[in-house]
């Protein structure tokens, strides 16, 4: 598993809640996607935002609804890694 990394988080999190409409206390490292209503159409929507935002591109075959916050974290430190 991959550093935690409170600002990665934080920015994955001001996403889900500005676009989604996600309470910021609803998103935990441990929150199943699916139970934040993340399906595979949002999870491109925030693959997007996220390219975007941060110059990250992560790979739409990566993306799993039936994962965690903190999946989606680690696939965000990993684009990043490879996007240095």
């Amino acid at each position: 598993m991959s550093t935690f990394t409170p600002p990665t988080f934080d920015m994955l999190a001001k996403i889900l809640e500005e676009k989604f409409g996600v309470l910021r206390d609803d998103i935990k490292p441990d929150t199943l996607l699916e139970d934040i209503e993340l399906d595979s159409l949002a999870l491109i929507e925030v693959a997007l935002t996220l390219q975007k935002q941060l110059g990250v591109s992560i790979p739409t075959e990566d993306l799993n609804s039936g994962g965690t916050v903190a999946d989606l974290h680690e696939l965000v430190n990993t684009a990043a890694g490879k996007a240095r």
